[in-house]
């Protein structure tokens, strides 16, 4: 239920979340991005170098900084949205109603990576570029607005199907000693862990080996604002009051009920815990088998915006592995409302609309790689969802600009945060 706006900022935080664990994998990882050394170094440096570039001094021009506040600020309330003509880059109509279009190019300008509303923009071929669409379509319900956004971003000549190379290549670094894994990834990425070190730094790690072969790994990784105020004051005055206090728990399950892979943040600890052999995951506990390409994703997320803790519990999506010869990526569905967890002020607005987004086919978020043109790979996700305007709507759209608008206030430093910790990757691999 977020625009396209709050998802980037959900991503950008599970990127860095998840990179901790990435760096684990080491020297062995970094083979699995190539058919050999060769290629495997130039396919990494160009993944790592495009995800560099979108962080670097990021820039937008006067029609997108003005059309991405507007977004954020009226997402759950959009009929504010359709006839503002300075928004948007294509207005249609159609037989149910308003046909809004924003197309966002953007490439590295004059050492700035530049955002620009403009028509008809090309998918990306060169490395770093990327092309978003924002697309809103009123349905037949006056009140009924369907978002879909997708961005395709360039990252280099890497075919989709080494992201399954590398996934098993990491799995398989952590069954090891934990002690072993932690010389490696001390001695090969030196440079990023130093980076990373800033924001999250690895408490305990354990591997533990079962007696099928396979191996328990559970991780430790503190989060925390302290060593980001010398460097980065605003991000770390975000951190703490966003980040340090959020809970959440994203947990992978079987139709069986039988847990596959557990992560979780609460009191500025996120916890990992998976369980693998031979580089493929399996369930936590019970007899080894392969894991169905079809999961069950469980998501409980809490923050405190202002004086309010929101979020969800129990909520439950279909979580899909897409493999073809052109792509892999994770689609992922959520068509069942969870339990809401909102101010007492709510509990006396209509909540009937909180059901919509999970009607039909709810709520629909994808993220992978795929096949380009001109011999570029497209690290690309999509994301759709359906709201109902109405108080209540308005009410949790209010309270989400606040921590939008306090994340643009951080964004400068949030970027150099991130494109640092990724020139410190590229770097420890050209290294190796």
């Amino acid at each position: 239920m977020h625009s396209t706006l709050r998802l980037h900022r959900a991503y950008t935080f599970a990127a860095l979340a998840i990179l901790p664990l990435a760096v684990n994998g080491c020297r062995a990882v970094t083979l699995a991005y190539g058919a050999d050394i060769a290629s495997a170094r130039v396919n990494a440096d160009a993944l790592l170098s495009a995800i560099e570039q979108r962080f670097t001094r990021p820039a937008r021009t006067p029609k997108f900084a003005n059309a991405r506040m507007r977004v954020a600020r009226y997402s759950f309330a959009p009929g504010k949205l359709a006839n503002d003509t300075a928004l948007w880059t294509s207005m249609r109509t159609t037989r149910t109603g308003a046909d809004r279009e924003l197309e966002i190019a953007a490439t590295m300008t004059n050492g700035q990576f530049t955002f620009s509303a403009l028509p008809n923009v090309p998918v990306p071929v060169h490395i770093g570029d990327e092309r978003h669409l924002i697309r809103l379509t009123q349905l037949n319900n006056d009140d009924d607005w369907q978002w879909d956004t997708s961005v395709d971003h360039a990252v280099g000549p890497m075919p989709p199907s080494r992201a399954t190379d590398i996934a098993r290549a990491l799995l398989l670094s952590g069954e090891r000693p934990a002690a072993t894994v932690r010389a490696d990834y001390r001695a090969a990425f030196p440079r990023t862990t130093q980076a990373l070190g800033r924001l999250f730094t690895i408490d305990s790690l354990t591997t533990t080996a079962q007696s099928d072969g396979s191996t328990l790994v559970a991780m430790q990784i503190a989060v925390g604002a302290d060593n980001l105020k010398s460097a980065f004051p605003a991000f770390a005055k975000f951190v703490a009051k966003y980040v340090e206090p959020a809970r959440y728990r994203y947990r992978l399950s079987d139709r069986a009920g039988g847990d596959w892979f557990d992560l979780q943040q609460a009191n500025r600890k996120l916890n990992i815990k998976f369980r693998s052999h031979g580089g493929e995951l399996q369930p936590l506990v019970g007899i080894a088998r392969h894991m169905p390409d079809t999961l069950i994703l469980n998501v409980d997320a809490l923050e405190k915006i202002s004086f309010f803790t929101v979020g969800v519990t129990g909520l439950q999506g279909e979580f899909v592995h897409v493999r073809t010869p052109t792509e892999r990526s994770w689609a992922m569905r959520f068509a069942k409302e969870p339990s809401w967890h909102l101010p007492l002020v709510a509990e006396r607005l209509l909540r009937s609309p909180l059901r919509r987004p999970f009607e039909g086919r709810g709520i629909d978020f994808r993220f992978g790689f795929r096949t380009g043109a001109e011999g570029q790979t497209l690290l690309a996700r999509t994301f759709t969802v359906t709201v109902r305007e109405s108080a209540i709507m308005r009410f949790l759209g209010n309270l989400g600009f606040t921590a939008m608008t306090d994340y643009a206030a951080t964004d400068v430093e949030e970027s150099r945060f991130v494109a640092e910790a990724f020139a410190a990757m590229r770097a420890d691999i050209r290294a190796q």
